[in-house]
């Protein structure tokens, strides 16, 4: 009798890792790649806050806020 238990435990043992083991594989299919790549990041000349390079503005190869109302034009 306490083979018959122990033997329905470890079938049972299989099959959750089995199952989760399909799910895993499943679900890798659906979901995007998740290494995202970031942007880089460029410092204002006048007030030095660190912004993305797509919501700087440059002037003559030097960068400078876009919408920072701390950042007056000199």
């Amino acid at each position: 009798m306490a083979r018959i238990v122990l033997l329905l435990v470890i079938g049972f043992v299989v099959y959750l890792a089995l199952r989760g083991f399909l799910r895993a594989q499943a679900r890798g299919d659906e979901r995007p790649d998740r290494a995202v790549k970031g942007e880089d990041m460029v410092a204002c000349a006048r007030c030095g806050v660190h912004l993305p390079r797509s919501e700087a503005r440059t002037e003559g190869g030097i960068f400078y806020c876009q919408d920072n109302p701390r950042c007056r034009a000199p």
